[in-house]
């Protein structure tokens, strides 16, 4: 198995997977965050937790970082355009799940699937039903990974739909890398899995 690099955080100072953090970059308006990897200028890296940006997001440790003087952003705003960012990748990834043919949507195809066995991961949104969500837990075993995220409404736009409450992601390796994406949404907001 291939070895992936590792990065320092600037606020915890944890060595991670390079998948693990957020790159950040001093360019000519202030420090900007680097999502999709690639814009130019130098680099930091920061867990995507709220407390290590706090954290990193200090005169110093960015000065540190940078080695030069880098304005700190707002952290909050900070933190509000990197959820943007996050959420914005795991539509664009289902996206690419659902056109792939690796994505089940709405309560009965997810039953099927679930039933069948094929399901890597199952995605509830925020405002589905205790009861539609229990009911689907039931019919499922409990090795499969849970998410709850985004709404029904956003959902169905994703699937050109009106309202969907859950999707089945069908393919291991999709499912690896939009459970990577939900960890890391799940260190900046209080979600539940």
């Amino acid at each position: 198995m291939k070895r992936q690099p590792e990065r320092t955080c600037i606020g915890c100072r944890s060595i991670r997977k390079k998948d693990e953090v957020i790159r950040i970059i001093a360019g000519p308006e202030g420090v900007l965050i680097d999502y999709r990897e690639k814009l130019e200028g130098r680099a930091a890296y920061i867990c995507p937790r709220v407390e290590c940006i706090e954290k990193a997001l200090k005169k110093e440790a960015l000065s540190s970082a940078f080695h030069t003087n880098a304005k700190p952003p707002d952290v909050s705003a900070f933190v509000s355009q990197l959820e943007a960012d996050i959420s914005e990748k795991i539509r664009s990834l289902l996206r690419i799940t659902l056109k792939a043919g690796k994505l089940a949507a709405g309560y009965s195809a997810v039953k099927d699937a679930l039933e069948k066995g094929r399901v890597a991961l199952l995605l509830y949104a925020r405002d589905l039903s205790e009861g539609t969500r229990e009911k689907i837990a039931v019919q499922g075993p409990e090795s499969v990974r849970e998410a709850t995220l985004l709404t029904r409404e956003d959902f169905g736009s994703i699937l050109n739909r009106e309202l969907v409450g859950v999707m089945a992601i069908l393919d291991n390796g999709l499912a690896d890398v939009l459970w990577a994406e939900v960890q890391r949404l799940k260190g900046l907001i209080n979600m539940s899995d």
